[in-house]
């Protein structure tokens, strides 16, 4: 019942010849073309058939023309055939669901990521491997290489094995791909905002500006975490914000747990005067409409052009027309959908409301808020660096950053300006003789 795939090939004599192409670890296929065909025996008859033009899709043909003729022989159907061969067995699509389920209580954005990565390794791995105990060394290189072929960054396609590991695990299963086979990518180095970079910044700044960033900087929080900060959570008595869950609004801290953080005296301060006349009675920053502010990063890269901060470099694909000419563009359609009278009109505007929503254009920093050296994530490595400039124990703050490890934490305290004249002091203080 052995299925095999040959490709067809001219010899030296012009005269066309079936080549069996082998398969397996070892073997190099990149260079192997189609057309491919399958070929097996059935009733004593030896049987070719086409196979299409791509390796992958005969492969794929050739495992199910094999269970096929398997349930042939043992005079069962398909079905009835899986159902006896594959009893007790997951299924990916079936681990897949429950392990979503299982996470439904993580944030909105994580199980948003679980969802695509589980999505994409389905799909790459195709209708071949269809059970989680299946899942071997070659199928999470199949992911892996389906992502670089899809231009996605070594650390992308690290972050999306990883999360097929955590679904293999919660299935009682080891990863089966090495670790050195892992995609390898450079880990980011702690760059805190420098006191140059923090003053130019924060004079660009209105005053209600000046107290959300302040707020980032002196709390090392989160962006979500400053997003659904209220105000049960302060401790201005003691100088203190607590991250805790808020259920009605989906926000959950990460890795589920608590913890409070001190506040620098200057900033207790300012929120104790913001609180005599709050801008909303339960959150902290809020936007126009008086919902919790979810937009402190393209509004930080606004006020770094503002400052004239932006390295000139950064470019970035943004929307081709403006809000309001999306605007302007969307109702002339409109008025032109209800004239409309035959159906190529009306295929012609759907097209023109793609292109809208798809047109692109690429920008610069030099003109636009694109700076990729501007994010909220440098405001946490500063406050980071400064407790541990201070004298802040390591594990204090590994605690008020909220992190698990220590090795985490160790990622985010920079090193600190070694020409300020309190880092020169102690280093000459090291050499006295």
């Amino acid at each position: 019942m052995k299925v095999s795939v040959y490709t067809r090939q001219k010899n030296d004599a012009g005269q066309w010849r079936y080549r069996k192409v082998k398969l397996g670890r070892g073997h190099r296929t990149s260079t192997v073309s189609g057309p491919f065909y399958l070929r097996f025996s059935t009733d004593g008859r030896k049987i070719w058939e086409p196979a299409g033009d791509s390796l992958e899709a005969a492969t794929e043909a050739a495992e199910i023309r094999h269970h096929a003729l398997e349930a042939k022989a043992r005079g069962l159907t398909v079905a009835e055939l899986d159902t006896i061969s594959n009893a007790g067995r997951v299924p990916i699509k079936t681990a897949c669901e429950a392990f979503l389920k299982l996470k439904a209580g993580k944030a909105k954005k994580t199980l948003t990521a679980y969802r695509l990565h589980l999505g994409e390794f389905q799909e790459a791995i195709g209708s071949r491997v269809r059970f989680m105990d299946a899942i071997n060394a070659d199928t999470m290189r199949r992911y892996r290489d389906w992502m670089a072929q899809k231009g996605l960054s070594p650390k992308t396609q690290h972050t999306r094995l990883l999360t097929v590991t955590f679904l293999l695990k919660k299935n009682g299963f080891k990863n089966p791909l090495a670790w050195d086979e892992f995609p390898v990518f450079e880990v980011e180095t702690a760059v805190p905002y420098s006191p140059d970079e923090l003053k130019k910044l924060f004079a660009a700044m209105d005053a209600e500006e000046k107290l959300r960033y302040r707020f980032f900087l002196g709390s090392g929080l989160r962006e979500a975490e400053v997003t659904y900060c209220a105000w049960p959570d302060l401790d201005l008595s003691k100088g203190t914000v607590t991250v805790r869950p808020k259920a009605d609004v989906g926000f959950t801290p990460k890795s589920h747990e608590s913890r409070t953080v001190p506040l620098p005296a200057s900033l207790t301060e300012e929120l104790k005067a913001r609180k005599k006349s709050p801008p909303h009675p339960r959150w902290l920053f809020v936007n126009d409409i008086s919902q919790p502010e979810k937009h402190f990063l393209r509004k930080l890269k606004r006020i770094a052009l503002r400052a004239g901060l932006n390295c000139g470099h950064c470019t970035a694909e943004v929307t081709k027309l403006t809000r309001q000419e999306k605007r302007a563009r969307g109702k002339a359609i409109e008025k032109a959908f209800d004239a409309a009278k035959t159906q190529e009109q009306l295929q012609a505007l759907g097209k023109q409301i793609e292109e809208i929503r798809t047109a692109k254009r690429t920008v610069t920093c030099k003109t636009d808020p694109v700076c990729q050296h501007f994010i909220l994530h440098r405001f946490r490595k500063s406050c980071a660096t400064r407790w541990m400039e201070a004298g802040v124990p390591v594990r204090s703050i590994q605690a008020w950053l909220g992190h698990k490890d220590l090795e985490t934490t160790m990622n985010y305290l920079g090193t600190g300006d070694m020409h300020a004249p309190q880092t020169r002091a102690k280093v000459d203080a090291a050499f006295v003789d």
